[in-house]
């Protein structure tokens, strides 16, 4: 006889529950890092998760009492087809075909949200979790080397995709929206740049450059973005959250930007999150000039490794990542819908 599951929405009152599996080492080892208060939980997580509604969240009830929870989160922008899934179970729950009810449901509501891929992350080792996802037709499409730390090993991240509905028309190769051609690169023009972080009076610049149609076309935005927008990403480069920006200059001219974040100390990692560069000023030198810059970054602070996602057409900043020894890990298929296709986002890692 099968589980008679009940499901409903996270609320506040879960707190206990879901700090208590949270902090089960043997739930924690693949999902949290470090021993998390309730306090913690429900601030950082549930309270976003209820009152701002970034994700769907379900929580499974296995005879009155909660099992577990799934969550859907949509992506934005370029990327507002994919939603990222993320799952845990209650360790006394494990075996009651929990995971397979929330797998299944968590796909009910990424369809009826209109998402034709669903995305997820998990951890080299963590065989019960990819054995449940490839049941459910997850494959692994890519990967990051050595990017958490488990029991004393360094274990890689794959990520694995299920697609819900076709993803039609995908890119073929032909008219690549970002190319490097007439792209000129010479130290002379390399020493009249200069890297610093952004400053209040940069915003005017950053607006114009997160409004250039062509130039967004390596992130998610899709412009117009509004001054508000652009004022509340900047607001978000947090040194002590580990949130980072170098910002290229010639003069007061703003010529790209690259955005990273830094991880804890299982994840001792630079994770760039987005570049954009101005494609009709010197975007090979710029983009040579910012990745330089946090190469810089990874070795002044002992970081191990820095990694990023591109769309396989921003050939400027594939090709440079490519010429400063970044390797190629896989490719998310059809992340990105570019000017009217489906877009491939491509895994690179350092060193």
């Amino acid at each position: 006889m099968s589980p008679d599951f009940k499901f409903r929405s996270l609320s506040i009152e879960d707190s206990s529950w879901v700090t208590e599996s949270w902090n089960d080492p043997e739930v924690a080892k693949y999902f949290m890092a470090y021993p998390r208060t309730e306090h913690d939980v429900k601030e950082e997580w549930i309270r976003k998760v209820v009152e701002e509604a970034l994700e769907k969240t379900i929580v499974a009830e296995l005879n009155g009492e909660p099992a577990g929870s799934v969550s859907v989160e949509p992506e934005k922008g370029r990327c507002r087809h994919v939603a990222w899934l993320g799952i845990f179970v209650r360790r006394k729950h494990w075996g009651k075909g929990v995971g397979s009810a929330l797998m299944a449901k968590a796909i009910e509501l990424a369809k009826g949200l209109g998402c034709r891929k669903l995305t997820l992350a998990t951890t080299e080792g963590n065989e019960r979790a990819i054995r449940l996802y490839k049941k459910f037709g997850f494959n692994i499409e890519a990967y990051r080397s050595e990017d958490t730390y488990v029991n004393g090993l360094w274990k890689k991240e794959y990520f694995m995709s299920l697609e819900l509905a076709p993803c039609e028309p995908k890119f073929n190769g032909a008219g690549f929206p970002q190319s490097d051609e007439g792209s000129q690169f010479t130290n002379s023009n390399k020493q009249d740049s200069k890297v610093r972080q952004l400053m209040d009076s940069d915003l005017d610049e950053l607006w114009r450059l997160q409004n250039c149609p062509e130039s967004t076309k390596s992130s998610v935005k899709i412009p117009p973005i509004t001054r508000k927008e652009t004022q509340r990403w900047y607001e978000r480069i947090r040194v002590k959250e580990g949130r980072f920006c170098y910002a290229c200059f010639k003069s007061s001219q703003l010529l790209g930007y690259v955005q990273f974040r830094t991880g804890l100390l299982d994840a001792p990692n630079v994770y760039i999150e987005e570049i954009i560069v101005d494609v009709n000023r010197r975007p090979l030198e710029t983009a040579d000039i910012l990745i330089s810059a946090v190469k810089n970054f990874r070795e002044r602070y002992g970081y191990r490794r820095i990694f990023t996602f591109i769309p396989q057409t921003s050939t400027i900043i594939t090709k440079t990542l490519e010429k400063q020894g970044f390797k190629k890990t896989g490719a998310l298929r059809n992340y990105y819908f570019i000017d009217g296709c489906y877009v491939d986002a491509e895994f690179y890692e350092y060193p």
